[in-house]
């Protein structure tokens, strides 16, 4: 059986003095997506000891769901207020992206990385 998932894993630098702002909106990001976006199978948050980088980590039933959540309310009225204070310093993409979904990350300067070997259970 193929696996379809695909994960992000990006990085955030916060601006300096955002830190708080950063945190509620990433908390309503996380609620709204876990809420609306049923595909969504991993969404987490981890910020270094000093809250000034925020290490994201998504993952996603499959390409479709991916760009589903590209499209979201979440995606179009919460992630805007994250990019006014922070900035993507590094995006890595696992799995099998479609085309589709290849040309949306294309603005990111995403880094695509397939699988070689290993399993999931």
């Amino acid at each position: 059986m193929r696996n379809n998932q695909i994960h992000f894993k990006i990085e955030f630098i916060i601006e300096e003095g955002k830190t708080d702002e950063y945190k509620k909106l990433i908390q309503d990001m996380s609620r709204m997506v876990e809420v609306n976006e049923p595909d969504t199978v991993v969404y987490e948050f981890y910020l270094n000891d000093d809250e000034t980088k925020c290490i994201v980590h998504e993952g996603y039933s499959d390409s479709e769901a991916a760009l589903a959540h590209a499209t979201s309310t979440a995606s179009k009225s919460v992630l805007p207020k994250i990019f006014n204070i922070s900035k993507i310093s590094r995006f890595e993409v696992y799995g099998d992206p479609s085309e589709k979904l290849q040309k949306e990350l294309a603005g990111f300067n995403a880094q695509p990385y397939k699988l070689f070997a290993g399993f999931r259970r």
